[in-house]
This record gives structure tokens, C-alpha cells and sequence, in this order.
């Protein structure tokens, strides 16, 4: 399976969203979640708690073998290649590491483009409006246009 995962900024509502759509190995619609945070953080920061609640939520439905796709090549780095860092987001970065390693047997972390990850982008804008994380069994009306032009 495939989880792409992206975060979402809003200065007016003093927020921070996250995205996360899952697909199987055809592409075809699983699930996605939709995460209001409510505090603005840095760019980074909120990438990496994208991560963060993307494992979490993963592991407690007992996924496993997924790819999680994100268009922050610093998230995805630093998730990679360890290296000390005791900011915020390293510690976010830590603590992804050890969720996947504890709860992930065959997964991987990757970058891929902004175009290829719109989805997750899409649900995290989405996610301004909301008061609390959802999680939508089907295709929600914001990303259906996304889902049927990448099925074709």
C-alpha cells in the first residue's frame, strides 16, 4: 500500500493540517484522514508530524508493507539518514523512527513530487475547516476530481 502524506498552513486560523490518503498497489482508493492541528507550526514541523500521525494511525489499524510518500525532501532525509538533532523536529523525526521500526516490518519513507502527492495536499487544506481529525471510508467530494484523473 501507499500513504501519501502532506501538511497544510493557515496564518488566519493559527493552524496546521495534515493529509493522508492510503492506496493499494493499483492506486485504488482506501482510506483517507483528514488532521486539524491547532497550533501553527514551521513548515517542517508540521511535515514531520504528517509522518508522525501517519504511522501512528497506521499501526493502530495493524498496516503493514506501506510506502509512505511525502513531498518534503528535508522529512523524508532526515527520516533516512539519522543524524543528531534535539530541535522539535528532530525529535518528531526520532520519534517516527522508532514507531516504524517497532511497528513496520517491510515499509519505506519516500519523496515524491508535489503533482504526484496533490491528494494529501488536497485533504490537508481541507482540514482548516474541520474541529477534529476525520477519517473518510469514501472518496471525499474534495478530492474526487483527483481520484478519477489518476485512475484513468
Amino acid at each position: 500500500m501507499k500513504c501519501n502524506v502532506d501538511a497544510s498552513f493557515s496564518d488566519v486560523l493559527n493552524r496546521t493540517c495534515i493529509g493522508l490518503c492510503i492506496r493499494d498497489e493499483d492506486g485504488v482508493f482506501i482510506l483517507t484522514k483528514s488532521i486539524p492541528v491547532s497550533f501553527l507550526h514551521s513548515v517542517n514541523v508540521g511535515e514531520a508530524l504528517g509522518l508522525y500521525y501517519a504511522l501512528e494511525w497506521l499501526s493502530n489499524m495493524r498496516f503493514d508493507n506501506v510506502d509512505f510518500a511525502l513531498d518534503s525532501k528535508i522529512t523524508v532525509d532526515a527520516f533516512n539518514h539519522p543524524r543528531p538533532d534535539v530541535t522539535e523536529f528532530g525529535l518528531i523525526i526520532s520519534a517516527c523512527r522508532s514507531l516504524s521500526s517497532s511497528k513496520f516490518t517491510n515499509s519505506k519513507v519516500e519523496f515524491t513530487r508535489r503533482q504526484a502527492n496533490e491528494v494529501a495536499h488536497t485533504l490537508a487544506g481541507a482540514a482548516t475547516l474541520l474541529a477534529s481529525p476525520t477519517t473518510y471510508s469514501i472518496v471525499p467530494r474534495c478530492i474526487e476530481h483527483l481520484i478519477i484523473n489518476e485512475m484513468l
